[in-house]
C-alpha cells in the first residue's frame, strides 16, 4: 500500500526531469511527507497532457458519482487501487484504460509489524525522482460545481525487500523503471493484455530502506 509519500524537490527539478511545463507551479509547496488521507495537491502528468506536469488531488472519485457525501467516502477509499483488480472495478475500468497518469515521488513510507510495535521506514529508489503508477477522474459536485480532479496509485504484491517492511500486508505500489513511464501513457496500450508487462513489482535490488 501507499498513503504517505515524499516529493521534496522543486518545481524547476520536476520540470527537468520530465521536460515538461508547470503552469501551477507556484501552487505547489514541496514536502518530506505528505499523508494521502488530507488529500494534498500533488504534481502528476496524465495520459492526455503528457507534456505537462499539472496538480490533481490524492483520492479518485469517479465521475459518475451522484451525491457529495458518497464522494466523500469514494475519495478515502481510493488512494490506492490493486492492480490485478482494477479493469473489473467500475471505480477504476475505464480511468485504467484512457486516464492513466505518473506521480513522481523521491520517497514513501511504510511500518514494519513488530508485535504491538510499528517501525516506520522510508523508502527510497535509485532514480532520485521516480513515478508511481496512477489512474484519475475528474468529478464535478452536484451541488456547489466545484471540479475534483482525484488519482489513486495502484499497487502490486510486495517485492522481497518491501514484503520483509510491510509485514501486515505485503503490498507495495507500483512503481515504474523510468524506461517505461512513456508506455504507461501510450494511449494505444487499453487492455489488460497491453498493460500486463508494466504491472509487475518493483525490483528491490534498484530500491533502499531507511529504519527512522
Amino acid at each position: 500500500m501507499c498513503f504517505y509519500l515524499s516529493m521534496s524537490k522543486d518545481a524547476q527539478t520536476l520540470k527537468n526531469r520530465f521536460k515538461a511545463e508547470f503552469p501551477r507551479e507556484h501552487d505547489f509547496v514541496p514536502a518530506g511527507e505528505f499523508n494521502g488521507f488530507a488529500h494534498p495537491e500533488l504534481p502528476v502528468i496524465s495520459q492526455d497532457h503528457p507534456e505537462r506536469l499539472s496538480l490533481f488531488r490524492w483520492g479518485l472519485v469517479p465521475a459518475w458519482v451522484n451525491d457529495p457525501d458518497r464522494a466523500k467516502v469514494f475519495r478515502s477509499r481510493t488512494l490506492n487501487a490493486r492492480s490485478e483488480t482494477a479493469f473489473n472495478l467500475p471505480s477504476y475500468r475505464m480511468p485504467i484504460r484512457q486516464q492513466r497518469c505518473l506521480i513522481p515521488a523521491d520517497a514513501f513510507y511504510e511500518w514494519e509489524h513488530q508485535g504491538k510495535n510499528k517501525i516506520k521506514y522510508r523508502i527510497r529508489c535509485k532514480e532520485p525522482v521516480f513515478c508511481f503508477a496512477g489512474v484519475w477522474d475528474l468529478w464535478t459536485d452536484p451541488v456547489t460545481h466545484q471540479i475534483w480532479q482525484g488519482f489513486s496509485i495502484l499497487t502490486t504484491p510486495a517485492n522481497p525487500l518491501i514484503a520483509r517492511i510491510h509485514n501486515s500486508r505485503q503490498r507495495m505500489p507500483l512503481i515504474l523503471p523510468k524506461k517505461k513511464e512513456e508506455e504507461w501513457l501510450d494511449s494505444e496500450r487499453k487492455t489488460p493484455r497491453d498493460l500486463q508487462d508494466l504491472l509487475t513489482p518493483f525490483n528491490e535490488k534498484e530500491m533502499s530502506a531507511e529504519r527512522l
